[in-house]
């Protein structure tokens, strides 16, 4: 089992003013930005003429930087916020006669999942107590429905940003356990929603395993903060004992905690590094996939030394337990049935 002081649980933090992420907003602030950047353009350009004669070079060069620039503010912008958070296209129902049932059929397994993104085996678990888990299963629905702003926060400046929800309105987990892989698509460079993820390394104190941002170290974060996340998915590896993810999360602590952040980590080089060596390094994916590498699983489910977000929520080693602002229609056939 895993034994962790007070003093080495990480909170996550993140700072900085929210942006808005609708796709309306995120037009209306393109817009504001391209006035700017076109004002600051022509500003600068009239400034360098009144002063000297620049170059034609100069004149090039200038151009390309504020063209630059300025397609970088519309990908951050306008172009990422395309693929926006799924919010039910279908009605809310009344769940009250379905949960009332003592058992369920795979239809109404399939209306549950629609409703909630509770996977099968996560409602019978909720429905060990009838009582208390018609109620959690109802919260969840009303949260799955909930129409929440989204918040563009910053993570690494203008280039890196997240889309949250005030507040943590996300559902509430049914059911963590250890080794369990936590995904998001919230997360964004330059255009590309590349994600977050994170390993359950201690279900009972609410604890997961993240590289979070350029500059820090791997680190213990409360599993409450994925709830701030506009998206996310609980994943579980097939066909494993809880004893077994347990080993993978005790593996985790031991391994990876407190390495330090390598954008580049897996991309050159051994692909499985030494992790005692000095200059061993991961980001958030590659975190996960290098401790399930160590069981025999390899879980990029993309192929290749690059491993996204995408690329774990795709991998046929695990199921889904379950999911919040993503399609429950596309993700049907990888749910943890009972």
């Amino acid at each position: 089992m895993i034994s962790l002081s007070r003093s080495s649980v990480t909170r996550l933090s993140i700072s900085g003013p929210p942006f808005p992420a609708s796709l309306f907003c995120s037009r209306l602030f393109a817009l504001y930005y391209l006035y700017a950047a076109l004002r600051l353009y022509y500003e600068v350009n009239a400034t360098m003429m009144r002063l000297c004669r620049p170059s034609r070079l100069w004149n090039r060069f200038y151009t390309g930087f504020c063209l630059c620039l300025l397609a970088l503010i519309l990908l951050q912008t306008v172009w990422v916020h395309l693929d926006s958070p799924f919010r039910p296209d279908y009605a809310r129902e009344d769940l009250s006669s379905l949960l009332a049932q003592d058992s369920y059929t795979e239809e109404a397994y399939d209306d549950l999942f629609l409703q909630t993104g509770l996977s099968p085996w996560a409602i019978d678990r909720l429905m060990e107590d009838p009582v208390r888990g018609r109620e959690q299963i109802k919260d969840i629905q009303q949260a799955f429905f909930a129409d929440i702003p989204v918040n563009c926060t910053p993570l690494f400046g203008f280039i890196t940003e997240e889309d949250r929800l005030p507040g943590g309105k996300a559902p509430a987990f049914a059911n963590l356990q250890n080794g369990d892989v936590i995904v998001t698509f919230a997360t964004h460079t330059v255009g590309w929603r590349h994600g977050h993820a994170g390993i359950v390394v201690d279900a009972a104190r609410g604890l997961s395993l993240e590289a979070v941002v350029i500059g820090t170290d791997s680190a213990l974060v409360s599993t409450e903060h994925w709830r701030d996340y506009s998206s996310y998915l609980v994943l579980r590896l097939k066909d494993t004992t809880p004893e077994f993810r347990q080993q993978i999360a005790d593996y985790a602590a031991a391994t990876v905690c407190g390495v330090p952040y390598h954008l580049t980590a897996g991309l050159f080089g051994s692909r499985v590094p030494d992790a005692a060596a000095g200059d061993f390094g991961v980001n958030c994916t590659y975190l996960v996939w290098y401790v399930f590498q160590h069981f025999g699983y390899d879980v990029n489910g993309g192929g290749g030394r690059i491993v996204t977000a995408r690329d774990l929520a795709r991998s046929p080693c695990f199921e889904v337990v379950q999911l919040y602002g993503l399609d429950p229609r596309q993700w049907e056939e990888n749910r943890l049935e009972p």
